[in-house]
């Protein structure tokens, strides 16, 4: 656009200084309004693949298609990422950007975009998977080549270059062996490296070791070839141990016999020799490179004997079998039976089978009677108690099996009886007594009735027999009598006892005497019956809400009994009831008979 001013203009200065500010927004207005773009795509590739080798190189181009409304220069802006994670950006006014991996590792293996940013527009491409195959070989790092038994190795595996997780297994393998190797497993999320200790064991000789790594990435996992394998060396702090028995065989019973250990050791300090026999230690010492045993052999000392040798973790055993002939059996006691009478002959004799000079004693609860194979007494019930005897050939002393031996003073006639106060009932239990005051313990009560036996009863103690019996019916049939006896060849019988069972008092009644009218100023009789009872039977006469009693009799033949109330009048009216009981103690109450002072008399069942 083209603007003239003559010479001749009308506008003032100020004027002229506004149409030019009015020219050169228009002009600016215009510029803005050609200088257009569009981003079309942004692309990113990998070279030379997105699939390559652990170690290759890998360059990730950026590009971008983008419209323009004419040529004019644009400031790009490239941000490569990976998963999210920003690795490098970068500005020009190229249209392409490159990002490079130098040496990939499976670690950068995952998933690129590529973002552009020009003025306030942006634009991210399309994501790019890479894959990296195969896993940086670990090196392995073993401190110390050559070790001694119980000692650890440390060890220290390393991925140059991969980055975490990562899942490290070493390996310990013994040369000349058929096992699988030994396997400890670390994993590592967030350093490239793992450190671990294998314990070196007792007969560990040349190891190697060696790690392997294995590496996940979402969906896709991969295990590193082995690394560099490495030789130990184990050393022994001590030897085997040496065991050895002197004699070395035909030891018998009596014959002292000699155990001795030896073990070579590198270092004698904090090392021991022990020898025991199943778990228990016989000796022990510390400091030295043997050590001996010694006893009179028995045969309780054939078996397995085991020394081992010591220092810290490590241990070595060796074993030897000892085999002890016997000098003499056990001795057998001899004893015709074990339950005896009191003032009896006891005979008892102790059989050794040898030939040798050997010494023999008798002993009862420990306690020497005789020394001698042969023991002859008249016995009281103080000699009851547990008899052995004792043989002794050549300082082997060896016992009979204990024999229990109980001496018995006979029991007395016992005497069978009845609690004082205790009356036997028909259909109840009641309680028999039965105590003989001499006998040794423990001593049988067996109870019988008729002759029939009822039951048996064993006491520990001096105390008498309680028995529980039931009364079956009112008649005695049978005395009761009572057994006593305890291993004394004596049997007691106590004398008979007859025993009286109370049957109680039956169904009660009371009645008129005579069953017509009774005219005021009459006698009247009241008749109270019951049904069954043992006599005496105590009956007793009573008015309704009056306690006094108006009549009472004690019956020893008769199951009635008859009050006359003479010279009937008004007063006397009421109810009348009767009671009766006997030595049972089963109190029963009548009917009430209602008397009337005129001439009615009615009867109403009692309430009871």
């Amino acid at each position: 656009m083209i603007l003239y001013f003559g010479a001749s203009h009308p506008f003032s200065n100020d004027e002229m200084y506004c149409v030019f500010l009015l020219i050169l927004l228009h002009c600016c207005k215009l510029k803005a309004q050609v200088n257009v773009f569009t981003i079309n795509n942004v692309m990113l590739r990998a070279h030379p693949s997105n699939k390559v080798q652990n170690g290759e190189r890998v360059v990730f181009q950026c590009s971008v298609d983008i419209s323009k409304s004419e040529h004019f220069a644009l400031n790009y802006t490239y941000s490569f990422s990976k998963l999210g994670t920003v690795l490098f950006t970068s500005t020009s006014e190229q249209d392409w950007a490159q990002y490079t991996i130098r040496h990939a590792k499976f670690s950068d293996s995952g998933e690129y975009e590529c973002s552009l940013v020009i003025e306030e527009k942006t634009k991210l491409s399309n994501p790019l998977n890479l894959t990296v195959k195969g896993i940086t070989r670990p090196i392995l790092t073993v401190q110390k080549t050559e070790v001694t038994e119980g000692e650890k190795v440390p060890l220290r595996c390393e991925v140059p270059g991969e980055k975490p997780p990562i899942y490290f297994t070493f390996f310990k393998i013994i040369q000349s062996s058929m096992q699988a190797p030994k396997q400890i497993v670390r994993s590592e999320l967030q350093v490239n490296y793992a450190e671990v200790e294998f314990p070196i064991y007792a007969g560990d000789s040349i190891l190697f070791f060696e790690c392997r790594v294995e590496m996940r990435l979402l969906s896709t996992s991969d295990t590193s070839e082995s690394s560099n394998r490495t030789m130990v060396t184990v050393v022994e702090p001590f030897s085997i141990p040496n065991i050895t028995v002197k004699p070395s065989q035909n030891i018998t019973e009596g014959d002292e016999f000699h155990i001795d250990c030896t073990s070579v050791a590198r270092h004698l300090a904090r090392t021991e020799i022990i020898i025991q026999k199943n778990k228990t230690i016989l000796k022990s010492t510390k400091g030295k490179d043997a050590v001996q045993y010694s006893k009179v052999a028995k045969m309780e000392d054939n078996g397995n004997y085991t020394c081992k040798v010591e220092r810290g973790s490590v241990s070595k055993i060796s074993s030897v079998n000892v085999v002890v002939a016997e000098l003499f059996s056990k001795p057998k006691l001899v004893l015709n039976k074990t339950k005896w009478d009191e003032g009896s002959i006891l005979q008892a004799e102790c059989l050794v089978n040898s030939w040798l000079p050997k010494t023999v004693s008798l002993l009862r609860d420990n306690r020497v009677l005789v020394k001698n194979s042969t023991y002859r007494t008249r016995v009281r019930v103080v000699d009851s108690g547990s008899y052995v005897c004792k043989a002794e050939i050549k300082g082997i002393v060896k016992e009979s099996d204990s024999v229990k031996v109980q001496i018995y003073a006979p029991v007395s006639q016992p005497e069978i009886t009845v609690p004082p106060s205790q009356v036997a009932v028909i259909r109840k239990n009641f309680t028999l007594n039965c105590y003989s005051r001499h006998g040794t313990p423990p001593i049988t009560y067996t109870l019988y009735k008729g002759g029939r036996y009822v039951s048996r009863i064993e006491v520990k103690s001096n105390r008498s027999a309680t028995f529980s019996v039931k009364a079956t019916e009112a008649h005695v049939t049978g005395e009761y009598r009572c057994r006593a006896e305890n291993g004394h060849s004596k049997i007691q019988i106590s004398p008979g006892l007859n025993i009286s069972v109370i049957a109680p008092v039956g169904k009660i009644n009371l009645r008129k005497l005579i069953n017509e009218d009774v005219e005021d100023g009459k006698d009247i009789a009241l008749v109270c019956d019951v049904s069954s009872g043992s006599f005496p039977i105590k009956f007793s006469f009573f008015r309704e809400n009056d306690r006094k009693v108006l009549y009472e009799n004690e019956e020893k033949q008769k199951h009635t009994a008859i009050w006359h109330k003479e010279g009937l009048t008004t007063e006397d009216e009421g109810n009348y009831y009767c009671t009766a009981d006997n030595k049972a103690n089963a109190y029963v109450k009548s009917n009430k008979v209602f008397v009337r002072g005129k001439f009615c008399l009615s009867i109403y069942e009692p309430k009871l």
